[in-house]
């Protein structure tokens, strides 16, 4: 909050008279209203349509003066007349800014014509940001970032006071509260108090569960505890090494060295050969939290529901760094944008927008992985340097990591890879994605524990050959896909793909999705 508190600071010896301030945390915006006051040595009011006007002493607390006044304008008028000066706060005066209040938003502009003296300061409070075009020039927008540690700890100090619990304060609460708002941590710092009577490093696991709920409540972001591990991906060398030395980059010493913090990679590939779980394995080897973005769920019927959206996404990702942000089938979000201007008057072109720019200028240590099965789909301001770090190709596995993802699967269902022929079944499953060859492990414990017998090789072989692959139905595509990372994209690993497998016999009619291809793929240089 002290970068904000700064910059109204230099706002108002700037000569601003009004100051609009986004958060939905009024505890805060109050509080630095009430420095402000302070540090001018001015009165300071709040006003909001249910509370009327109250006044505020140095020490932030409330006294009503006026409950029965309801129009703001007039409040603005008794703040422009009054010999004094003064800070007067607006709560949740978005209301009162949209058309049919037209009078309150021409008095905000009067309110920024008023004379340097005495000092009088009108400060615009709403939960998410945007004025009317009206004012929009006028009048500077502050947004108030999530808390950071300090102000989550004022707020755990706070908790176990009025619970009467013990407080043990640790790095590890305050973290495991990143993200939060101060409701939102007050409330899970008091379950957690409450149901275990105290409140400290032992109750962080409470926390992240209520973290979690709170997360989910957006909407457009889920909370992981990352449970996989790199060790769990079959093959992807080249990846893994990219990805380690790229871990390193936000240890110590980086930034000293000249380092930035990395900003993300872009998983392209064939579905199911691994880009989503290399996304949890990721986050947990550098033990950051992990958060799942759904870009199909940013936008929203309501008028500037999808830009709030994705700020909120993108604040609580920058509150919970360092973090890994996981964007899973990121075309699927961004499709449309070309044609935005016809069908959504542009609204996918302006979240998309600010995504990217996001991506571009962001200095939080927020490793952004996106995973995409359709590169025709992507915009191409994605691709180019600087969005990402770098762009790799994830395809089929070869027999030997067939034989790896095999043995992964195996040990997972406390089976032992080496009483298995796995040399075998990697030959019947060429063409096969890791979630096939997960698919016939499960196929064939189903049919040997029908057959009341331990699972066996022909188990599986069985499964692989009632399988019929993607790779069979969708081998053109894969194929151009194949074509286009040889010129643009890293390869995720280093050994030479396979021949795909025959695809379905002519007779067998084909899906529109099975026959479309990229016409703009640039063939393999000789």
């Amino acid at each position: 909050m002290n970068l904000v508190y700064d910059q109204v600071l230099a706002l108002v010896r700037a000569g601003a008279n009004v100051v609009h301030i986004a958060s939905y945390e009024w505890e805060r915006v109050q509080g630095m209203c009430t420095a402000v006051s302070r540090e001018f040595g001015i009165p300071m009011k709040v006003w909001s349509s249910s509370s009327g006007l109250s006044a505020c002493d140095e020490d932030g607390r409330m006294r009503p003066e006026d409950p029965a006044q309801s129009d703001p304008i007039q409040t603005m008028i008794q703040l422009r007349e009054s010999e004094k000066g003064g800070v007067l706060l607006l709560e949740d005066i978005q209301p009162y800014l949209e058309r049919e209040h037209h009078q309150v938003t021409r008095w905000v502009r009067e309110m920024c014509r008023m004379p340097g003296s005495p000092r009088r300061l009108l400060i615009l409070g709403t939960p998410v940001p945007g004025l009317p075009l009206e004012i929009r020039k006028e009048v500077p927008t502050l947004e108030l970032p999530l808390p950071g540690v300090e102000d989550l700890a004022v707020v755990a100090r706070d908790t176990a006071s009025a619970l009467s619990v013990r407080l043990t304060e640790g790095a590890s609460l305050l973290e495991a509260a990143r993200g939060l708002t101060v409701m939102e941590a007050r409330l899970a710092f008091g379950q957690a108090a409450v149901q275990r009577g105290r409140l400290g490093p032992g109750e962080v696991s409470l926390v992240v569960r209520e973290k979690e709920r709170v997360i989910k409540q957006s909407e457009v972001l889920d909370y992981y505890e990352p449970d996989a591990r790199m060790s769990e991906v079959g093959g992807l060398e080249n990846l893994k090494t990219w990805l380690d030395r790229r871990g390193r980059a936000f240890g110590s010493g980086a930034r000293e060295f000249g380092l930035d913090a990395p900003k993300g990679v872009l998983l392209l590939g064939v579905q199911g050969c691994g880009k989503s779980l290399m996304a949890k394995a990721v986050a947990a080897s550098w033990q950051f939290p992990l958060l799942r973005f759904d870009m199909g769920k940013v936008f929203g019927g309501i008028v500037g529901q999808s830009e709030g959206n994705m700020r909120t996404a993108l604040h609580v990702a920058q509150a919970l760094a360092p973090c890994v942000l996981w964007i899973d089938e990121i075309e699927k979000g961004l499709a449309g944008v070309g044609s935005s201007d016809q069908s959504d008057a542009g609204t996918t072109a302006r979240v998309v927008g600010s995504l990217l720019t996001w991506m571009q200028e962001k200095r939080e240590p927020v490793f952004v992985v996106a995973t995409a099965n359709r590169i025709e789909m992507l915009p191409a301001e994605l691709l180019r340097k600087g969005r990402f770090d770098e762009i790799f190709f994830v395809d089929l596995p070869s027999k030997k990591v067939r034989e790896e993802i095999l043995g992964i699967h195996l040990r997972k269902k406390d089976r032992k890879p080496k009483e298995f022929d796995l040399s075998s079944l990697a030959d019947a499953s060429v063409g096969y994605s890791g979630a096939e060859l997960e698919e016939a492990i499960r196929e064939g414990l189903f049919e040997a524990f029908a057959a009341g017998v331990e699972l066996r090789t022909e188990h599986i072989l069985a499964a692989l050959k009632a399988t019929f692959p993607l790779s069979r139905t969708m081998g053109q595509q894969i194929d151009d896909l194949r074509k286009w990372a040889s010129a643009r994209a890293r390869l995720a690993t280093s050994e030479k793909a396979e021949a795909l497998p025959a695809e379905v016999s002519p007779g067998v009619p084909k899906l529109r999705q099975e026959t479309m291809r990229n016409l703009f793929i640039p063939d393999s240089p000789k």
